[in-house]
């Protein structure tokens, strides 16, 4: 199997032109961690803070979960003895992560748009909601042709990592979004579960990046649970305080993802759990705390938010 994806990819490299590698880099940095850091603080801060909330954990938990089939499997990646290697990568090579998590994030991302959209009925659907289904297809696929194209993955492991992306965004959709009052009775306990799952992850394993995965995921079940419980941050508002939301938040999450590698620690364990937990919780409270303090965000009432992160994305359509 792996000479066949070794002939694959020499066929796709043999069409490399400068224009093409910066585009696949392009494509390729979709899937990558600093995106992810953009893209989640985006939806929870300026967009939807309940989508926000739930494509957190669900991303993190792929992610980890990705970095967990990867060190049980164990198979390696294409070697620069027989292609091209484009871009620096380590780990295992199946799943591929970019793969499965372009799965999970546009897929969820289409699922969230179509449901909307059909909890709308009656109502002439927008351009962009006709758009979605190709878009998201087309952005799965180039991703993943990306990586060959890099030469950083075989085929078998992008169309493993497309299964994988496949299979949990569905176990995801049917255990969660679609029993919305047991994910609130769960949310209502969110504390300590906030802190055990995490816990647990990292207890099973906590190799390449699983760790900063679920310790991320540590901190924004406990700033989740303190927002739900003290703050309840609405994440509506005008073009202009979303806007200088993230120009106040931003920077201080690229402070702590960047700034705190330099910090002598006692165990370098530690500080990667430290660092990845006080980035989730900078996303779930302590930014949303400054953002009402400053009054660039205000507060939901006590009695819309019933669970609110739990919330089916057709209850939330008219938000």
């Amino acid at each position: 199997m792996e000479e066949l994806g070794v002939r694959i990819i020499l066929q796709l490299q043999e069409l490399r032109t400068p224009a093409l590698d910066a585009l696949a880099r392009g494509l390729s940095f979709l899937g990558d961690e600093p995106f992810y850091l953009l893209l989640i603080p985006l939806l929870y801060w300026a967009v939807d803070r309940s989508t926000g909330l739930r494509l957190t954990i669900l991303f993190l938990v792929s992610a980890w979960l990705n970095a967990a089939l990867k060190g049980w499997v164990d198979l390696p990646r294409p070697s620069p003895a027989d292609v091209a290697v484009l871009i620096e990568e380590d780990g295992g090579g199946v799943p591929s992560g970019h793969a499965q998590h372009a799965v999970v994030v546009w897929g969820y991302l289409l699922w969230v748009v179509r449901a909307r959209a059909r909890s709308g009925s009656g109502t002439r659907p927008h351009p962009a909601t006709r758009l979605a289904l190709p878009g998201a297809l087309a952005l799965i696929l180039l991703i993943g042709v990306s990586r060959l194209y890099l030469g950083v993955h075989f085929p078998h492991d992008v169309v493993v990592g497309w299964g994988v992306g496949a299979l949990y965004l569905c176990g995801w959709i049917l255990a969660v979004e679609r029993s919305g009052e047991a994910f609130r009775g769960a949310l209502s306990k969110a504390g300590p579960v906030g802190v055990f799952a995490p816990l647990a992850l990292l207890w099973i394993y906590r190799g390449h990046t699983a760790l900063p995965a679920a310790a991320t995921l540590l901190g924004a079940g406990i700033g989740a649970w303190f927002d739900r419980r003290h703050l309840r941050f609405d994440s509506s508002g005008t073009l202009r305080h979303r806007l200088l939301r993230l120009l106040v938040g931003l920077p201080v999450a690229a402070a702590i993802w960047l700034g705190l590698r330099g910090v002598a620690w006692p165990s370098e364990e530690i500080a990667r759990v430290l660092r990845y937990s006080l980035l989730g919780l900078w996303l779930t409270a302590g930014a949303p705390l400054l953002f009402v303090r400053l009054g660039l965000a205000g507060r939901e009432p006590p009695q819309l938010d019933s669970g609110d992160p739990a919330v089916t994305a057709e209850g939330t359509a008219g938000r």
